[in-house]
């Protein structure tokens, strides 16, 4: 819709109305590398090493399998799931959370396909997070009575509180095996925080306070994150490195961390870096809300040395991005068309 109706064509643009970022770059490679990989839109999806692709139909909530050409399909649960909007998927990659929004409420289920077992949840957890192992959740429950950061087993049995929080509607994140993240809602237009606790002893740290625009993607260890901000009133987005030390530095890229994943081996990222952002946009709450779409070039970053290398150009809006476990494909969804790709390293 924001194509069809509010985008300039190129001879309409001018610089009050968009922002164009442009980065110096190697010679892209020219073959196409891009390939369809499911039949349907995809809520969300995970690859697993024999090289079978999951995902979650954005249609009916079907989970399909299929090879990593996208051939092959495989039905792995026909149960209609109408309403299904998010999924968290287990790093056991067999066990997931289920987000419905039903007649206006929001329900969340614990599903383990590998015995079609489906329990739902207290209405009252809040946002979740699995563990690095997947063998506990973290979320934020929130009742009349009391407002905590807990931890329990995937199916919310032997729960546990961490710690109480006056803080409402809170972001929460399992980042490595002895910290829970937890951070304030990100918009342009509201400053937010961040802090890390101790499953250990409850100990709280803050690590990043009065950002605006504020979005966090953890590194596979836990021991660094990206982050973006904004000025007050969400623009001059920029994406940031927060290293083990606590150093932060400029990545010189126009993103979003929702739009970037980190490699296995802790420093290098791949980012889907917007051509164009409306200069009128007010970020990320704009993108969230599926007024603002873009095309993308996908970048490679070193986050040591900040070398950028230019992957390829597409007409895609690529979120959330999924590496294969070898690192030969990078896959994404479309939030165009919703259907999930792959494209070749």
């Amino acid at each position: 819709m924001y194509n069809f109706l509010f985008k300039k064509t190129p001879s309409e643009k001018t610089p009050s109305e968009e922002v164009s970022y442009h980065y110096e770059e190697n010679t892209p490679p020219t073959e196409k590398r891009i390939k369809t990989i499911s039949k349907e839109p995809v809520i969300s999806s995970i690859v697993e090493k024999d090289n079978k692709v999951r995902y979650y139909s954005a249609i009916n909530g079907n989970l399909w399998e299929c090879d990593i050409n996208g051939n092959n399909f495989k039905l792995i649960s026909s149960k209609n799931r109408e309403g299904l909007i998010k999924v968290l998927w287990s790093p056991n990659k067999t066990e997931s959370i289920l987000i419905f929004s039903i007649n206006d409420k929001i329900k969340k289920y614990f599903y383990d396909y590998t015995t079609d077992r489906l329990k739902e949840l207290s209405s009252n957890i809040k946002w979740i997070a699995f563990s690095p192992s997947g063998n506990k959740i973290a979320y934020q429950y929130t009742d009349e009575k009391s407002n905590n950061i807990s931890i329990a087993n995937p199916d919310g049995n032997n729960w546990q509180n961490i710690l109480p929080t006056r803080i409402k509607d809170l972001i929460v994140e399992w980042p490595s095996s002895d910290k829970i993240s937890i951070r304030t809602k990100p918009s342009g237009l509201v400053q937010s925080v961040l802090y890390t606790v101790s499953v250990n002893d409850s100990s709280i740290t803050k690590i990043l306070t009065d950002i605006y625009g504020l979005s966090i993607l953890w590194s596979p260890t836990g021991d660094k994150f990206i982050y973006s901000s904004t000025n007050n009133s969400g623009k001059n987005l920029t994406l940031k490195l927060r290293d083990k030390n606590g150093n932060i530095s400029d990545l010189n890229i126009v993103t979003l961390p929702e739009k970037c994943v980190w490699s296995v081996d802790n420093k290098t990222l791949y980012c889907a870096v917007p051509k164009i952002l409306p200069n009128r946009a007010i970020l990320p709450d704009d993108y969230y809300k599926g007024l603002v779409l873009t095309s993308d070039e996908i970048w490679k970053i070193n986050t040591q040395t900040k070398e950028k290398s230019l992957i390829t150009d597409t007409d895609y809006d690529a979120s959330p991005l999924l590496l294969s476990p070898y690192e030969k494909y990078l896959f994404f969804i479309n939030k165009k068309n919703g259907y999930l790709y792959r494209l070749t390293l």
